[in-house]
């Protein structure tokens, strides 16, 4: 039973009291249907309307991470120790309510090779293929995954496409996680994000999926160059659209090339990718500069923070 801290002399007082009364109580409804969500916003309109009800407050915090503990999947947490291993209480109960969890049949699409994605899947059970095509309708295998490993994390950890197809093999379980939920854990859970990609980055694919899609995408040299490139942004339609921005060019190939921008939101950064842009880019020696245009799309962005 959570306890009254707040003062309830004269009318007005007991009106109060028997408010938070209520509250408290569709919180520790929510907390009894696991429901946590709605326990925290609950919590919140607590917090909000009566700040001086402290005690109640502390209490019912107590009582949410309690509840979101007694709910974690035993089995789960057997399987991804390491992962959990660096989080306190209150970032594993986080992480495993923000994840949703799928039984998929055999053959499922869970990646597509060059397009978005912004999950991370976590495998319990079952078997999945990840391969890069290699001709039409021909695909290379570069990994088969299974519990204990994650897929996915070369776009969550990167602004970028799919660099390989990923399909499940037999029946899987899995457990999802989205990016944009991860991304509101900043001010409750700062750090947190960061400890996922680094579990990726030491326990994932990472390494593997991405040095086979540089080789992939390096079928024709590429030259480093000093230019400067104007990059317009095109509509769905193929027109160009009054967004422009210009940039430093970094490399050249007959496939593609790659230049520098200054932009200070990571967000805007991401907007960029699968966009269709024209290319005006000039480059060369001083007095022998060669001057050509093209349009390309964005498959790939690394968003570098400067001071």
């Amino acid at each position: 039973m959570v306890s009254q801290s707040v003062p309830s002399d004269g009318p007005g007082g007991q009106d109060q009291s028997q408010t938070i009364k209520t509250l408290c109580s569709e919180i520790q409804r929510a907390i009894g249907a696991g429901e946590f969500q709605e326990a925290e916003r609950s919590r919140d309109r607590l917090i909000e309307t009566y700040p001086m009800a402290i005690s109640e407050a502390i209490q019912t915090a107590e009582l949410i991470e309690q509840g979101m503990s007694a709910a974690i999947d035993k089995d789960h947490l057997a399987v991804w120790s390491e992962l959990y291993a660096p989080l306190s209480i209150e970032e594993r109960n986080c992480l495993f309510h923000s994840m949703k969890k799928y039984v998929l049949p055999e053959k499922k699409m869970l990646l597509k090779y060059g397009s978005l994605n912004n999950r991370l899947f976590f495998i319990e059970k079952g078997r999945v293929t990840v391969a890069i095509p290699q001709g039409e309708k021909k695909f290379k295998v570069l990994a088969q995954l299974g519990q204990g490993d994650v897929l996915g994390e070369y776009t969550f950890a990167t602004i970028a496409l799919c660099s390989a197809t990923a399909v499940t093999k037999t029946e899987v379980q899995l457990r999802c996680l989205e990016a944009q939920i991860a991304e509101t854990w900043e001010e409750k859970h700062p750090g947190l994000y960061d400890k996922i990609l680094d579990y990726c980055k030491k326990y994932g694919r990472v390494d593997l999926i991405s040095e086979s899609k540089e080789r992939e995408s390096h079928t024709h040299s590429r030259y480093q160059v000093q230019g400067r490139v104007k990059a317009i942004l095109l509509d769905k339609n193929g027109e160009k659209t009054e967004a422009n921005f210009n940039g430093e060019l970094e490399e050249i190939s007959r496939s593609g090339t790659s230049f520098t921008i200054h932009c200070n939101q990571r967000e805007t950064v991401k907007q960029l990718l699968t966009r269709s842009f024209s290319l005006s880019i000039i480059c060369g020696k001083t007095g022998q500069e060669i001057s050509f245009s093209t349009v390309g799309r964005v498959v790939r962005v690394s968003f570098l923070l400067y001071n």
